[in-house]
């Protein structure tokens, strides 16, 4: 693994499982529930869900955001019409997350030198930066996940390890 990969390795692997916990006893119903003009949770998962299926593309990896043809016209929560299940989100961000943990470790030099395919808000135009700022934004919505948790009257969200 690149050295400069190894930090942001270590953060993706964290947020995998924050995700996950941050979802952890939520149903369908409470996961479309909205705190006044605020994004609920099914829709931040989704979103989430689909910058980790850019990166994997980005980094090569064959797979399809499973909710795409739901997502394309989307622009903001509004004008979703429907949500898929979240525990149909959950199993496709188990399935995305064990590709990229692969993918990200075999990273070199030469990878991460690359431009990065997309201008992302962070100085480094290079797909380690391109890395460095979706880790960054993941952490972001996590913590609004967390937040929401706690908005449905549930648990904080865990640091646990299942």
């Amino acid at each position: 693994m690149h050295a400069g990969v190894a930090p942001l390795y270590e953060i993706f692997k964290l947020n995998t499982r924050l995700f996950l916990n941050c979802l952890r006893d939520v149903d369908d119903e409470n996961a479309r529930q909205r705190a006044g003009a605020a994004n609920n949770m099914a829709f931040i998962a989704l979103h989430l869900l689909d910058a980790r299926c850019y990166l994997a593309r980005t980094l090569g990896i064959e797979y399809r955001m499973p909710y795409a043809d739901m997502l394309d016209s989307v622009s903001n929560i509004d004008e979703v019409e429907q949500y898929p299940p979240l525990k149909g989100v959950r199993d496709s961000w188990r399935l995305v997350s064990d590709l990229l943990v692969d993918r990200l470790a075999a990273l070199d030099a030469a990878d991460v030198a690359r431009v990065a395919p997309l201008e992302f808000p962070v100085d480094d135009g290079t797909l380690l930066g391109g890395i460095a700022f979706l880790v960054q934004h993941e952490s972001s919505h996590i913590g609004q996940l967390a937040f929401l948790r706690r908005y449905l009257g549930l648990a904080a969200m865990s640091y646990d390890p299942d």
